[in-house]
């Protein structure tokens, strides 16, 4: 009996030191697709070794291996599923610090708006993340600062965005938010100071795409300071420095409206409106270009005019803002409101108002995660060593569920756009109908003085100052042409007694 115990346990000990064995050369052989950039192939090895080898130090490293192939091969979702994982380790394990550095990396590529910053917020650990290089450490700050300042905990963010330093690609968006944080609080010297050292840091002709939006959306944001100040000939110059044809350039234009308005500067204010209306500008949502251009018209008396812009907005945006105030109004799943926004609004919204929510930053962040999730989980069937797999089916499981997460962040962020959208349209139109009343008053006290309201053919005005010899005149012909676009400035002469 003894004999045949010690025989059995020989071969237990046998069989396990073949297991320990076989798992070493697993992991080493792992590691060699992985050299040799065989990452589909790799994956499935590292997978292997992560669900079956007794080893704890090779499983650890099969997982970030695992994290790092998948990145590698476009599949960011799953890697930061397990990258996540070694991070909920801590500093106890060895690879803690790479983990932290593929989700940074996961962060970048994706343009993660969510998942990462959410992670990094909630496991921030300043003594283990200090052992990070400089630029990796200038993106925690920035991704927790903007963490806090979304969350509004604004002395957490402005403690965060200021360890931004200025050698760092996010310095001008740390700087951009510390801006808006100072308009939080009053302080409007504050942020034109964060803002001018934007427009300092940033040089335009070696500036790359992105540093021109950050400083075409400081402009903006200087040019409303100054609006806000008082101070409406510094925003109309802020406004025009924001370049022709970028993104940014219609709104400098609607927005530079008001500015000039503010002057009594009417003309050069129509002449914004008209550009903004162009065909152009067809697919942009323009309510407040009618408050305003009724507005200008009032101020000149020019009664017939004032009704037109009232008929205009009227037309288009009453039965809008019905449509919208009954869909907002309605019990509906978040994950709707994002699908309704993707398909042009489903019928059940106008399609100007779902493309006014698709050009906001954020939701396209979340729209360019979520079609990233759709790609990564279509191609998993591809993939003939994948396919039908546990590994293929646990990588889908892991996207399924973040693209649920994704889906409800973003139809969160869509349903507050379109409520925003809709209590815009009520204020603009509560404007219009003050406008509708108020011209109504006035030709009614016009006809009781025996004044003449109905408009003949207006006599052809003189033509608007030309700056300098480097512009021209040149008379609107009833049809655009898009170099005339924020050029435009109409002749007006005011028609009151």
């Amino acid at each position: 009996m003894n004999i045949i115990l010690r025989t059995s346990m020989l071969a237990l000990v046998a069989q396990t030191f073949v297991a320990q064995l076989a798992f070493g050369q697993s992991i080493d052989e792992a590691l060699k697709l992985y050299k040799q950039q065989d990452y589909k192939e790799a994956a499935v090895a590292f997978y292997d070794v992560l669900q079956n080898d007794a080893n704890p130090d090779n499983r650890d490293q099969a997982e970030i291996y695992l994290a790092e192939t998948l990145r590698k091969d476009g599949f960011a979702v799953p890697a930061l599923f397990y990258y996540k994982d070694l991070l909920d380790a801590g500093r106890a394990n060895r690879y803690y610090l790479n983990a932290v550095e593929g989700l940074l990396q996961v962060q970048k590529e994706l343009h993660d708006p969510l998942w990462v910053p959410t992670l990094i917020n909630e496991k921030l650990d300043p003594e283990g993340f200090a052992q990070l290089d400089p630029d990796k450490i200038a993106q925690i700050n920035y991704l927790v600062g903007e963490v806090s300042f979304r969350t509004r905990r604004n002395q957490d963010a402005r403690a965060f965005l200021e360890f931004v330093p200025p050698e760092s690609p996010l310095y001008p968006k740390a700087r951009y938010l510390l801006g808006i944080l100072a308009i939080r609080n009053n302080d409007a010297e504050g942020a034109m100071g964060h803002f001018k050292a934007i427009l300092t840091a940033i040089d335009v002709d070696t500036a790359v795409e992105e540093q021109k939006h950050v400083r075409n959306l400081t402009l903006l944001a200087a040019a409303r300071t100054a609006y806000g100040q008082g101070h409406f000939e510094a925003a109309n110059d802020f406004y025009r420095q924001v370049p022709r044809f970028s993104d940014e350039w219609f709104s400098a234009m609607y927005e530079n409206a008001w500015a000039f308005f503010r002057q009594e500067k009417y003309g050069p204010a129509l002449g914004e409106l008209q550009s903004v209306t162009s065909p152009y500008f067809a697919k942009r949502h323009v309510p407040e270009a009618y408050v305003i251009q009724g507005t200008a018209y009032f101020a000149n008396c020019q009664w017939d005019r004032v009704r037109r812009s009232v008929a205009s907005f009227k037309k288009v945006y009453d039965p809008m803002l019905q449509q919208l105030k009954g869909y907002v109004a309605e019990n509906r799943e978040p994950v709707d409101f994002y699908r309704d926004v993707i398909e042009g609004g489903n019928g059940r919204f106008s399609v100007e108002l779902a493309r006014e929510v698709r050009r906001q930053q954020r939701f396209k962040d979340f729209h360019y995660v979520l079609t990233h999730m759709a790609w990564e989980r279509e191609q998993i069937d591809q993939i003939k060593v994948w396919a039908g797999s546990r590994f293929g089916e646990d990588l889908k499981l892991i996207i399924d569920k973040e693209r649920g997460v994704g889906e409800r962040a973003a139809g969160l962020l869509a349903r507050a756009r379109l409520k925003e959208l809709d209590a815009a349209l009520q204020n603009f139109q509560s404007q219009v109908n003050i406008l509708d009343f108020e011209v109504a008053d006035a030709e009614r006290n016009w006809l009781e003085q025996g004044k003449e309201i109905l408009k003949g053919r207006r006599a052809r005005l003189p033509r608007p100052e030309i700056p300098n010899d480097q512009w021209q005149h040149w008379s609107f012909d009833r049809e655009y042409w898009k170099d005339e676009l924020g050029y435009i400035q109409h002749a007006l002469q005011s028609e009151c007694f």
